[in-house]
């Protein structure tokens, strides 16, 4: 989202990327993460986005997630409106009292109608029959209303309603398609630990787990019980637990005949779990159990790849290009288990949105399959598929650290890559229990605890493939 700001008679345009929904804790910077680190040109308007986050605060309930107002809020309440009608009638022009425009579609206007017969409003849902709809539907007729509201005639003869609230939040007049660069996700300054009993106390424990999950992509729980089934019991203060082909819950135990390389001592390269699926898993959690002091080996390694890939851009253009560019494969066919699997599914190990910025990226070389690809790409795949995995293996933001029992490790699959040392069980025990967490319903989480709690920190990226 672009904010206007009046500055000795000019009109300045500032770049601030709005993740959803516009509230507090729900706007990311597309170049600062914070007042304190922005220069002082950015400043003043990083200041003035906070006051308006302020100002449409639906007193500490922001309900504006379902993509709808479903409160009025006080971000246009009492506005000295104008509201013009292009001569085409094909836009409808909104001028705020503080002298920014913002400019609308009619058939924009038409899709986003919010009275009862488009809009249920306990749900938030659409009901719409947009096949009814042509394009070409203008606007008859446009007003305000003191209570915050725009009535509106259209061409095709339906009257409607659209909040104020709603077009000042979703304004796109001066959204462009100019690049902007992904947020830089910096080598952790700390190591982000909490208690368990910090964590399962309430709400502002599980915001501050979420945050440091989307502040670092990782965190550690110390001191949680040595039981059976812990880890699903803490993942559901977040969500429901994700069920995947090794179950809801899965044990991480070296076995004689092991149906995944992690059920064994051997050592594990950087990967993300499950990337062989269309939503693979987004948070995993593990939680030791046991880790006997006779073990030698076995410490868990993370890596940040958006950071890595981020580097990696600067450094490698053309390479970074081509990852974007041509499919990998990924797959999981292993018939001689409980439940026979045959996933097989094609993507770029990094994809981009409109103005090439970084929404997810895949990396598990275990679970790729052939290359499958045009002949004349086959070369520049390898060249630049094996100069960033040289990327990922000489990276100084490797971490390394040895479990304890008691200790639930939480991190971001969608982000952040995991690994093992190999180990020696010398007569001793490592187990592990561990499950998985759906991406979009840990930012669900997030998104509404920010909200709910007033919390005003921006919400990075999470690698859902989310354009916005």
């Amino acid at each position: 989202m672009y904010i206007n700001s009046l500055r000795m008679g000019v009109r300045v345009r500032h770049s601030i990327r709005r993740l959803w929904p516009f509230s507090q804790g729900a706007v990311t910077l597309s170049r600062h993460e914070s007042v304190q680190q922005a220069p002082r040109r950015w400043k003043s308007v990083i200041e003035s986005v906070q006051r308006q986050k302020e100002m449409i605060q639906t007193n500490g309930s922001a309900n504006y997630w379902r993509g709808y107002c479903t409160q009025s809020t006080s971000c246009v309440t009492n506005r000295k409106l104008k509201v013009v009608t292009s001569e085409d009638a094909r836009q409808v022009t909104i001028v705020w009292k503080d002298g920014v425009e913002s400019i609308f579609h009619s058939i924009w206007m038409r899709n986003n109608c919010h009275c009862s017969e488009c809009k249920q409003d306990h749900s938030g849902q659409k009901l719409i029959n947009v096949g009814k709809i042509k394009f070409n539907t203008t606007v008859r007729k446009a007003s305000d209303t003191d209570d915050g509201k725009l009535i509106i005639q259209w061409s095709d003869g339906h009257n409607g309603v659209i909040p104020l609230d709603f077009l000042y939040e979703h304004t796109y007049s001066d959204l462009t398609n100019d690049f902007r660069p992904s947020s830089t996700f910096d080598q952790p300054k700390k190591y982000p630990t909490l208690d368990f009993s910090q964590v399962s106390s309430g709400e502002q424990g599980v915001l501050q787990w979420l945050r440091d999950l989307n502040e670092f992509g990782f965190c550690v729980l110390k001191n949680v019980p040595q039981e059976d089934g812990m880890v699903q019991k803490a993942a559901e203060l977040i969500a429901p637990v994700q069920q995947t082909i090794y179950g809801v819950q899965f044990d991480v135990v070296s076995t004689p005949s092991p149906i995944n390389v992690a059920y064994s001592p051997v050592g594990l390269d950087f990967h993300m779990d499950l990337i062989y699926y269309e939503s693979a898993p987004g948070l995993q959690l593990l939680h030791c159990l046991k880790f006997d002091e006779c073990v030698e080996g076995g410490e868990s390694t993370l890596l940040d790849l958006f950071y890595v890939a981020e580097v990696f851009r600067k450094s490698n253009p053309q390479e970074f290009h081509v990852l974007t560019q041509i499919p990998t494969t990924f797959q999981k066919i292993h018939y001689q288990r409980e439940n026979p699997v045959h996933m097989i599914y094609q993507k770029p190990i990094i994809s981009l949105n409109h103005r090439k910025e970084i929404t997810s990226i895949s990396w598990a070389p275990s679970f790729e399959g052939p290359l499958s690809v045009r002949p004349e790409d086959v070369e520049p795949y390898y060249k630049a598929y094996h100069i960033f995995a040289e990327a990922i293996k000489n990276s100084a933001a490797k971490l390394e650290f040895k479990m304890v029992p008691g200790d639930l490790l939480s991190f971001n699959n969608r982000r952040v890559l995991h690994g093992r040392n190999a180990f020696t069980l010398n007569g001793g025990i490592r187990h592990l229990q561990g499950c998985y967490v759906n991406i979009d319903e840990y930012k669900s989480k997030l998104c509404y605890l920010s909200n709910h709690l007033n919390d005003k920190r921006p919400i990075k990226h999470v690698g859902n493939q989310c354009w916005m």
